[in-house]
């Protein structure tokens, strides 16, 4: 944590007592919860940003899809529209946002990905019969809605319980907000773990009485967007609008020599841009030279016009999947509850 955000300790005083009071309304009553009739799971986190929901949403609907219809609700961040939106195969980032189009690109016929600000009045005109379970993404501190099960994500390396209050940190709400989950997953962990790595973080669960789990990101190899083949490259630009891409730069760093073009998370990308990043890559050896973009960030191309211009050059996707320690144990978990009366 930079040393100078201490000097904004008196805005993180009251940003941390009106989030105090809020949720101390909501615990007496005061303000109204509404709980979510059917299954429901919620997929949220205390900080802001890169905290790897995206992928633990994404990795409970493809195992859901054994069992269940799936309905996910996303705010959809960085859409141009608004309102209440069920996606379809017209939409673009722009109308739904990066994370809900990702999730509709592995949704089946009977899955349905919906985006909306107020969460409650979509859920009402949803069809919530048939046994649809419902994933809510990013909703832990949307508390006018409550699921049947709340999961919070930390990233392993900056931990909920090694943080503080925004702006000061990064945390949403004072840490005991973790109380309200029934489980965490720990993210992003280091290829080796061992049992003295995840002490720490377990003990900070169980001090709550809450399950925790670990899980790794892996990285399946680089599918080409476009015609364009490189044999053997040696260098790629990675090109990202995610809000952490720092595991994602050390992966690849093993393979390449890297030139990394960062957006801010959620950018929509404009022509102007994508010529920029063109320019940048004639200036390198095109015939070991690759551009990288993330699977999120692939939502955000798929335009007529972007596609026309990405085509002439090698683009390729990072795909990324997690691996989740005592992944018997943490779907069994998920099962029970999905499957019980």
């Amino acid at each position: 944590m930079n040393l100078w955000r201490w000097t904004l300790l008196p805005f993180s005083a009251v940003y941390g007592l009106i989030t105090y009071l809020r949720n101390v309304f909501f615990d007496l009553g005061l303000f109204k919860t509404h709980l979510l009739e059917g299954k429901s799971i919620c997929i949220g986190n205390l900080n802001v940003g890169g905290s790897g929901k995206s992928p633990l949403t994404r990795y409970l609907m493809l195992h859901l899809q054994n069992t269940h219809s799936v309905q996910v609700l996303s705010r959809g961040y960085g859409r141009k529209t608004q309102g209440h939106l069920r996606l379809n195969h017209e939409h673009s980032a722009a109308d739904v946002g990066d994370e809900p189009l990702m999730y509709f690109s592995v949704a089946r016929e009977q899955d349905e990905v919906h985006v909306a600000e107020n969460r409650n009045a979509a859920i009402q005109g949803m069809d919530r019969t048939n046994g649809r379970i419902l994933l809510l993404d990013d909703a832990f501190q949307h508390r006018r809605i409550r699921a049947g099960l709340s999961i919070v994500v930390s990233s392993f390396d900056k931990p909920f319980f090694k943080d503080f209050i925004l702006p000061v940190g990064n945390l949403r709400e004072w840490r005991f907000g973790i109380k309200r989950a029934d489980a965490i997953v720990y993210t992003k962990c280091p290829d080796s773990l061992s049992d003295e790595d995840k002490r720490v973080h377990n003990e900070h669960a169980h001090k709550y009485g809450i399950p925790c789990f670990f899980s790794q990101i892996i990285y399946p190899p680089l599918m080409a967007i476009g015609p364009r083949i490189v044999q053997h490259p040696t260098h790629a630009l990675v090109v990202t609008a995610i809000a952490r891409p720092e595991p994602l730069y050390q992966h690849l760093e093993k393979q390449y020599v890297l030139t990394r073009i960062a957006f801010s998370d959620h950018h929509p990308f404009t022509l102007e841009e994508i010529q920029e990043i063109h320019q940048k890559f004639d200036t390198f050896d095109s015939s070991k030279t690759i551009v990288i973009t993330t699977e999120k960030d692939l939502m955000k191309l798929r335009t007529a016009s972007l596609m026309e211009k990405i085509q002439a050059y090698p683009w390729y996707v990072q795909p990324m999947d997690i691996s989740m320690d005592r992944e018997e144990e943490f779907l069994t978990f998920i099962q029970t509850y999905a499957s019980e009366n």
